[in-house]
């Protein structure tokens, strides 16, 4: 019996990591804190992976239990396959399973803030990150275009007064697209003729990669963001970033994307509080840079939301917008 009392010990030791992990996941969703770490499209999969840890915890649980008769039928057989006896190497990969659970129990659960944007790196332009319009017109036009008499052109101006162009033909104008941006331009149509753009959560990535793609369009246009305060130590005493984590999947592949702002009463508030602002968009360098700057008009301190973070829109972004 003392020969296979090791084997059982690792059921056990297995038993109490798989449980444990269950009812973290159980604990979080208690709580109502899950969205901390996981994206709302993967709650789910989170959620049955807990079920599947419990049952795999009462299995190895049942093998602990009755591990005399399962090394017994192990060794008749010539088929057991006991561990390595090796204890430092167990207690390095237990506790790689261990380390991480006991800290999540141990440490109060905390919504990612300037600390972790300042690590990862906070994106005040979207540009670098979606596929910029080709231009106004497509090539092939273009080339048909210029192969046109001057003259022609010229009558075809005379022919129809400014005062009738169609409203359409000029937001197109204003909006150029190509295949990868088609979806961008049609919101930036729609946020174009409203009096005050609101950032809205649901799609704030989209939102927020239409006005910096199309961002001359929108110069002096009035833009309501809520977020968090982030500060770099090169801004001015004025300045700050309205920000937001963005999430795919889970805390690692969150990113902090933001709107730089100038205020006279920045000071007032401190990094990670959380305001909702709103001011006039402006174009100014920062970091040999040309970014988005708001203007702001009225910053009011606000609490933060149940879900702080962000995620990709998967709908109709044109759709929403008409809700």
């Amino acid at each position: 019996m003392e020969e296979h009392r090791p084997l059982t010990v690792h059921h056990l030791i297995r038993a109490v990591i798989l449980a444990g992990f269950a009812f973290y996941v159980v604990h979080l969703v208690k709580i109502d804190k899950l969205q901390y770490y996981i994206a709302p499209r993967m709650m789910p999969y989170i959620k049955y992976s807990a079920v599947a840890m419990f049952l795999l915890a009462t299995y190895y649980l049942y093998l602990a239990l009755q591990g005399s008769d399962h090394k017994h039928h192990g060794a008749a057989c010539d088929c057991g396959h006991e561990p390595a006896r090796s204890l430092p190497k167990h207690i390095f990969i237990y506790g790689l399973f261990l380390l991480p659970l006991l800290l999540g129990f141990a440490f109060p659960d905390k919504i990612m803030g300037s600390d972790a944007a300042s690590v990862k790196g906070m994106k005040l332009t979207v540009k670098n990150v979606v596929q910029q319009p080709s231009g106004p017109l497509p090539t092939q036009v273009e080339e048909a275009v210029t192969d046109v008499p001057q003259s022609v052109l010229e009558e075809s101006k005379t022919e129809l007064p400014a005062s009738e162009a169609s409203p359409s033909s000029e937001l197109d104008a204003l909006f150029p697209y190509d295949e990868f941006s088609r979806e961008y331009a049609d919101l930036g149509k729609i946020l174009y003729g409203q009096d005050v753009i609101t950032m809205r959560e649901e799609a704030f990535l989209e939102y927020i990669s239409t006005i910096d793609l199309y961002r001359d369009n929108f110069v002096g246009k009035t833009i309501e963001i809520s977020g968090f305060v982030y500060r770099e130590d090169d801004m001015a005493p004025n300045q700050f970033a309205v920000s937001r984590m963005a999430m795919s999947c889970c805390t690692a592949d969150a990113e902090p994307y933001g709107l730089m702002a100038e205020w006279s009463q920045a000071a007032d508030f401190n990094k990670d509080t959380w305001i909702t602002l709103r001011g006039k968009l402006e174009i100014k360098k920062y970091r040999d840079a040309d970014i988005i700057v708001l203007n702001a008009d009225k910053v009011t301190k606000i609490e933060a939301p149940k879900d702080p973070y962000v995620y990709p829109y998967f709908g109709n972004i044109t759709e929403l917008e008409k809700q």
